[in-house]
Protein backbone atom coordinates (compact mmCIF):
# COMPACT_ATOMS: atom_id res chain seq x y z
CA UNK A 1 0.00 0.00 0.00
CA UNK A 2 1.81 3.36 -0.99
CA UNK A 3 1.96 5.87 1.84
CA UNK A 4 1.34 8.91 -0.54
CA UNK A 5 -2.61 9.65 -1.77
CA UNK A 6 -1.34 10.97 -4.95
CA UNK A 7 0.64 8.15 -5.85
CA UNK A 8 -2.21 5.94 -5.87
CA UNK A 9 -4.57 4.99 -9.12
CA UNK A 10 -8.35 4.57 -8.29
CA UNK A 11 -8.02 1.25 -8.01
CA UNK A 12 -5.52 1.03 -5.18
CA UNK A 13 -7.49 3.74 -3.24
CA UNK A 14 -10.71 1.20 -3.71
CA UNK A 15 -8.56 -1.20 -2.56
CA UNK A 16 -7.02 0.91 0.34
CA UNK A 17 -11.44 1.99 1.45
CA UNK A 18 -12.10 -1.84 1.60
CA UNK A 19 -9.16 -2.08 4.45
CA UNK A 20 -10.87 0.57 6.16
CA UNK A 21 -8.11 3.00 5.53
CA UNK A 22 -7.42 6.48 7.46
CA UNK A 23 -6.20 9.73 5.76
CA UNK A 24 -3.90 11.88 7.12
CA UNK A 25 -4.51 15.87 6.23
CA UNK A 26 -1.39 17.96 7.31
CA UNK A 27 -1.98 21.42 7.08
CA UNK A 28 0.62 24.20 7.63
CA UNK A 29 1.21 27.98 6.09
CA UNK A 30 3.07 29.82 3.36
CA UNK A 31 4.12 32.47 6.57
CA UNK A 32 7.35 34.47 6.73
CA UNK A 33 9.59 33.12 9.04
CA UNK A 34 12.01 35.63 9.61
CA UNK A 35 14.94 36.41 7.58
CA UNK A 36 16.82 32.94 8.20
CA UNK A 37 13.89 30.21 7.42
CA UNK A 38 11.70 29.22 4.46
CA UNK A 39 8.00 30.56 3.95
CA UNK A 40 6.98 26.97 4.13
CA UNK A 41 8.68 26.43 7.51
CA UNK A 42 5.02 25.52 9.01
CA UNK A 43 3.86 23.09 5.95
CA UNK A 44 7.00 20.88 6.17
CA UNK A 45 7.31 20.43 9.84
CA UNK A 46 3.67 19.07 9.11
CA UNK A 47 4.17 17.53 6.43
CA UNK A 48 7.19 15.34 7.37
CA UNK A 49 5.94 14.44 10.92
CA UNK A 50 3.36 12.94 9.27
CA UNK A 51 5.00 10.92 6.60
CA UNK A 52 7.36 9.77 8.99
CA UNK A 53 4.77 8.86 11.96
CA UNK A 54 2.43 6.86 8.86
CA UNK A 55 5.67 5.32 7.68
CA UNK A 56 6.25 3.94 10.89
CA UNK A 57 2.66 2.49 11.51
CA UNK A 58 2.14 1.52 7.72
CA UNK A 59 2.38 -2.43 8.83
CA UNK A 60 -0.27 -2.02 11.73
CA UNK A 61 -2.77 0.51 10.42
CA UNK A 62 -4.20 1.44 6.89
CA UNK A 63 -3.05 4.96 6.61
CA UNK A 64 -2.29 6.97 3.68
CA UNK A 65 -1.52 10.96 3.91
CA UNK A 66 -2.37 13.47 1.86
CA UNK A 67 -0.89 16.19 0.30
CA UNK A 68 -0.15 19.29 2.51
CA UNK A 69 -2.37 21.74 1.85
CA UNK A 70 0.16 24.65 2.01
CA UNK A 71 -1.64 27.18 3.00
CA UNK A 72 -3.72 28.44 5.61
CA UNK A 73 -4.65 31.32 8.04
CA UNK A 74 -2.17 33.88 9.14
CA UNK A 75 -3.12 37.13 10.90
CA UNK A 76 -2.99 39.91 8.55
CA UNK A 77 0.53 41.77 10.12
CA UNK A 78 2.54 39.42 9.12
CA UNK A 79 2.20 40.46 5.52
CA UNK A 80 4.24 43.36 6.62
CA UNK A 81 7.09 41.10 5.83
CA UNK A 82 6.98 39.48 2.10
CA UNK A 83 6.24 35.79 1.61
CA UNK A 84 3.28 35.16 3.55
CA UNK A 85 -0.23 34.14 2.06
CA UNK A 86 -2.97 33.85 3.86
CA UNK A 87 -6.97 32.32 3.58
CA UNK A 88 -9.74 33.86 5.06
CA UNK A 89 -11.11 31.55 7.90
CA UNK A 90 -14.35 30.81 5.90
CA UNK A 91 -12.83 30.17 3.00
CA UNK A 92 -10.55 27.85 4.66
CA UNK A 93 -13.03 25.81 6.46
CA UNK A 94 -14.58 25.44 3.05
CA UNK A 95 -11.81 24.21 1.11
CA UNK A 96 -11.07 21.83 4.31
CA UNK A 97 -14.55 20.95 5.12
CA UNK A 98 -14.82 20.13 0.98
CA UNK A 99 -11.80 18.01 1.24
CA UNK A 100 -13.35 16.35 4.07
CA UNK A 101 -16.99 15.39 2.14
CA UNK A 102 -14.66 14.18 -0.86
CA UNK A 103 -13.02 11.66 0.99
CA UNK A 104 -16.40 10.69 3.04
CA UNK A 105 -18.27 10.36 -0.32
CA UNK A 106 -15.42 7.74 -1.52
CA UNK A 107 -16.31 5.73 1.21
CA UNK A 108 -13.04 7.26 3.79
CA UNK A 109 -14.46 7.88 7.32
CA UNK A 110 -11.43 8.04 9.61
CA UNK A 111 -9.56 11.67 8.78
CA UNK A 112 -6.92 12.93 11.01
CA UNK A 113 -5.71 16.60 10.32
CA UNK A 114 -1.86 17.34 11.49
CA UNK A 115 -1.26 21.33 11.84
CA UNK A 116 1.97 22.77 11.68
CA UNK A 117 0.82 26.20 12.13
CA UNK A 118 -0.09 28.49 15.70
CA UNK A 119 -3.18 30.54 13.74
CA UNK A 120 -4.81 27.61 12.44
CA UNK A 121 -6.45 25.59 15.20
CA UNK A 122 -9.21 27.47 16.03
CA UNK A 123 -10.72 26.89 12.08
CA UNK A 124 -9.91 23.37 12.44
CA UNK A 125 -11.55 22.99 15.19
CA UNK A 126 -15.05 24.44 13.32
CA UNK A 127 -14.14 22.12 10.06
CA UNK A 128 -14.16 18.88 12.62
CA UNK A 129 -17.41 20.18 14.77
CA UNK A 130 -19.21 21.12 10.88
CA UNK A 131 -18.22 17.92 9.10
CA UNK A 132 -19.43 15.69 12.28
CA UNK A 133 -22.72 17.27 12.19
CA UNK A 134 -23.06 17.30 8.23
CA UNK A 135 -21.81 13.94 7.67
CA UNK A 136 -21.68 11.98 10.89
CA UNK A 137 -18.00 11.77 10.20
CA UNK A 138 -15.50 13.08 13.24
CA UNK A 139 -12.38 14.06 12.22
CA UNK A 140 -9.48 14.34 14.70
CA UNK A 141 -6.99 17.46 14.74
CA UNK A 142 -3.37 17.47 16.55
CA UNK A 143 -0.95 20.25 16.62
CA UNK A 144 2.58 19.20 16.08
CA UNK A 145 3.17 21.54 19.00
CA UNK A 146 1.26 19.65 21.35
CA UNK A 147 3.58 17.15 20.89
CA UNK A 148 6.63 18.40 22.62
CA UNK A 149 7.58 17.41 25.57
CA UNK A 150 7.47 20.49 27.58
CA UNK A 151 9.77 19.52 30.39
CA UNK A 152 12.73 18.42 28.00
CA UNK A 153 12.21 21.34 25.86
CA UNK A 154 12.72 23.90 29.15
CA UNK A 155 15.93 21.58 30.51
CA UNK A 156 17.56 21.72 27.24
CA UNK A 157 16.89 24.79 25.66
CA UNK A 158 19.37 27.25 25.04
CA UNK A 159 17.63 30.79 24.47
CA UNK A 160 16.04 32.53 27.31
CA UNK A 161 12.55 32.97 28.10
CA UNK A 162 11.38 34.79 25.00
CA UNK A 163 13.38 32.74 22.37
CA UNK A 164 10.81 30.26 21.85
CA UNK A 165 7.71 30.93 19.55
CA UNK A 166 8.16 31.47 15.52
CA UNK A 167 11.02 31.26 13.21
CA UNK A 168 12.69 30.73 16.87
CA UNK A 169 14.86 28.24 18.38
CA UNK A 170 12.83 25.23 17.95
CA UNK A 171 11.39 25.47 14.25
CA UNK A 172 14.93 26.70 13.02
CA UNK A 173 16.49 23.28 14.68
CA UNK A 174 13.96 21.25 13.45
CA UNK A 175 14.04 22.79 10.33
CA UNK A 176 18.09 22.64 10.59
CA UNK A 177 17.26 19.03 11.01
CA UNK A 178 14.76 18.51 7.66
CA UNK A 179 15.92 20.97 5.31
CA UNK A 180 19.16 22.62 6.48
CA UNK A 181 20.01 23.93 2.95
CA UNK A 182 16.97 26.06 3.33
CA UNK A 183 18.11 27.72 6.38
CA UNK A 184 20.51 31.00 6.08
CA UNK A 185 21.86 31.11 9.75
CA UNK A 186 24.41 33.80 8.82
CA UNK A 187 20.84 36.13 9.12
CA UNK A 188 19.40 34.55 12.52
CA UNK A 189 19.98 36.80 15.23
CA UNK A 190 18.32 37.76 18.70
CA UNK A 191 16.72 41.27 17.34
CA UNK A 192 12.38 39.64 17.54
CA UNK A 193 13.25 37.39 20.66
CA UNK A 194 9.81 38.52 22.63
CA UNK A 195 9.83 40.76 25.74
CA UNK A 196 5.90 40.33 26.95
CA UNK A 197 6.00 38.79 30.19
CA UNK A 198 2.27 38.65 31.24
CA UNK A 199 1.18 35.99 34.15
CA UNK A 200 -1.47 35.11 32.30
CA UNK A 201 -0.34 34.99 28.89
CA UNK A 202 3.40 34.01 28.38
CA UNK A 203 4.22 34.22 25.17
CA UNK A 204 7.35 32.02 24.98
CA UNK A 205 6.44 28.24 24.64
CA UNK A 206 8.43 26.81 26.96
CA UNK A 207 7.71 28.78 30.14
CA UNK A 208 5.79 27.72 33.45
CA UNK A 209 3.76 30.36 33.27
CA UNK A 210 -0.28 28.87 32.95
CA UNK A 211 -1.92 30.01 30.05
CA UNK A 212 -5.52 31.65 31.39
CA UNK A 213 -6.07 34.58 28.73
CA UNK A 214 -5.23 34.98 24.37
CA UNK A 215 -3.91 37.63 23.17
CA UNK A 216 -2.15 37.39 19.49
CA UNK A 217 1.81 37.71 20.21
CA UNK A 218 1.30 39.66 17.36
CA UNK A 219 -0.19 42.57 19.25
CA UNK A 220 1.53 42.32 22.56
CA UNK A 221 4.82 42.27 20.36
CA UNK A 222 6.67 44.43 17.99
CA UNK A 223 8.92 42.76 15.45
CA UNK A 224 12.28 44.03 12.85
CA UNK A 225 12.54 40.87 10.56
CA UNK A 226 9.35 38.78 11.53
CA UNK A 227 9.85 36.58 13.76
CA UNK A 228 9.17 36.31 17.29
CA UNK A 229 11.88 34.50 19.12
CA UNK A 230 15.70 33.86 19.53
CA UNK A 231 16.80 31.24 16.96
CA UNK A 232 20.67 32.14 17.18
CA UNK A 233 20.99 28.75 19.77
CA UNK A 234 19.38 26.23 17.22
CA UNK A 235 21.09 23.05 16.31
CA UNK A 236 20.36 20.30 13.96
CA UNK A 237 20.61 18.12 16.83
CA UNK A 238 18.34 19.67 19.18
CA UNK A 239 15.67 19.56 15.82
CA UNK A 240 16.28 16.13 15.72
CA UNK A 241 15.24 15.44 18.71
CA UNK A 242 12.29 17.77 18.42
CA UNK A 243 11.09 15.99 15.19
CA UNK A 244 11.19 12.17 16.78
CA UNK A 245 9.64 13.06 19.67
CA UNK A 246 6.63 14.79 17.35
CA UNK A 247 7.01 11.52 15.00
CA UNK A 248 6.64 9.35 18.56
CA UNK A 249 3.57 10.97 20.43
CA UNK A 250 1.71 11.38 16.72
CA UNK A 251 2.57 7.40 16.55
CA UNK A 252 0.31 7.65 19.30
CA UNK A 253 -2.19 9.56 18.30
CA UNK A 254 -2.84 7.84 15.51
CA UNK A 255 -3.19 4.48 16.83
CA UNK A 256 -5.60 5.74 19.50
CA UNK A 257 -7.72 8.16 16.95
CA UNK A 258 -7.85 4.70 14.53
CA UNK A 259 -9.04 2.40 17.29
CA UNK A 260 -11.31 4.46 18.48
CA UNK A 261 -12.85 5.22 14.71
CA UNK A 262 -13.37 1.28 14.22
CA UNK A 263 -14.25 1.40 18.16
CA UNK A 264 -17.31 4.12 17.75
CA UNK A 265 -18.15 2.91 13.97
CA UNK A 266 -22.17 2.70 13.68
CA UNK A 267 -23.13 2.91 16.87
CA UNK A 268 -26.74 4.29 18.02
CA UNK A 269 -27.06 6.90 20.02
CA UNK A 270 -30.45 8.19 21.46
CA UNK A 271 -30.80 11.62 20.86
CA UNK A 272 -33.96 13.39 20.42
CA UNK A 273 -31.97 15.29 17.07
CA UNK A 274 -33.27 12.80 14.69
CA UNK A 275 -30.09 12.95 13.17
CA UNK A 276 -28.08 11.87 15.34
Amino acid sequence: MKLKFEEMCSPEIEEFIKKEGMVIIPIGACEEHGRHLPVITDTEMAYRAAIDAAEKLSQKIPVSVLPAVWFGYTVAMLKNWAGTITIKPKVLIDLLHNICESLIDMGIDKILFVNGHGNNPGVLDVVARTVGDDFKVFPGITNIFNCWDKEYIKQHRKSKIGGIGHACEIETSVMLYLSGNLVDMSLADDTDIMKSDLRNCPVDWGTSKPKRLYLSTWYLENSTYGGAGDPTDATREFGEVVHKMTVERLCDVIEEFYEVQKKLKGRKLKRKCSKF
